[in-house]
């Protein structure tokens, strides 16, 4: 997952088409099978998130990586819009696909938390990367539903940014 916080207004939809054809270019990296983008509404400055579904932490050291610009090689003109870039991997097997009508609930917490009921949270463990939180759970919520949810303490609410991406592989 790689999280942002862009602070450039100027240059939002410029990044946004360049972060979405950005997506399929790291697509060929083998071990990246999956990606998507999400966004948390309503925020100034815009927080916006990648999530991808990769065979290990391996895959950050490849040369196929680096050169396809991962790392932020390719995003170097937009950084002094970043007022946040976090990048972590988490051992959870799959990304999930977020549909349009739903959200992304991540709940981060130093253990894992049983107080969602009726929300299969899919916890794991910050393994490589920044490591900014221990643990992570996903969720997939109707769009309806995240509401509610918001103001619960660790939870942030992503809407889809576009649709989930696969390799082909």
């Amino acid at each position: 997952m790689v999280e942002h916080t862009f602070s450039l207004p100027e240059l939002e939809d410029e990044w946004n088409r360049w972060y979405a054809g950005n997506l399929r270019v790291l697509l060929s990296v083998p071990g990246i099978d999956s990606a998507q983008r999400f966004q948390v509404p309503n925020t100034r400055p815009p927080r916006f998130m990648a999530m991808y579904s990769v065979a290990g932490a391996e895959v950050f050291d490849s040369d196929a990586y680096r050169d396809a610009g991962g790392g932020g090689t390719n995003s170097a003109r937009f950084r002094p819009a970043y007022q946040v870039w976090i990048r972590n991997i988490f051992d959870i097997d799959v990304a999930p696909d977020v549909k349009p009508h739903q959200c992304l609930l991540i709940v981060d917490a130093d253990r894992v938390r049983d107080d969602f009921p009726g929300i299969p949270l899919q916890w794991g463990r910050a393994v490589a990367l920044h490591q900014t939180t221990p643990l992570r759970a996903l969720a997939v919520v109707a769009a309806a539903d995240a509401q509610a949810l918001r103001a619960r303490h660790g939870v942030t609410v992503y809407e889809p940014h576009g649709e989930r991406l696969e390799s082909g592989r």
